[in-house]
């Protein structure tokens, strides 16, 4: 298989499991938002926290799976969550919060592509 059909597929499924993630998050969120006395304002660190956890995850994913130039495939992770978390914050949001907020997205995505290659990259196999 092509360098660039790994990476992409690499990226494609740490896409899909932060998709799923989020997901999953956001309907516990939500539950938690209407079952217990919780406001919306209480659940702001654990929204970053759990964001950052799922970016982490994401890019492990997708540097395991393309095997190959964990950095490429965290990095573009990383800018896709960082664009959308950008766009998506709240527009009360300090600027300067934002920016940090997108830095930490993809520092944290960085790592993980690198730790997916690492970890699980197979340096045996055949390419």
């Amino acid at each position: 298989m092509s360098e660039w059909l790994k990476i992409g597929k690499g990226i494609t499924y740490g896409v899909i499991v932060i998709a799923i993630a989020v997901l999953t998050i956001s309907i516990i969120m939500a539950t938690l938002l209407a079952l217990t006395p919780l406001k919306e304002l209480e659940m702001e660190k654990w929204l970053n926290g759990s964001m950052f956890a799922v970016v982490l995850t994401g890019s492990i994913v997708g540097g395991a799976v393309s095997k190959v130039k964990g950095l490429f495939v965290g990095g573009i992770i990383g800018v896709i969550m960082a664009a959308l978390s950008f766009l998506l914050s709240a527009e009360g949001a300090a600027w300067t919060e934002s920016i940090l907020h997108a830095s930490l997205t993809l520092f944290i995505s960085l790592v993980g592509g690198i730790a997916g290659v690492n970890l699980f990259g197979g340096k045996g196999e055949k390419a």
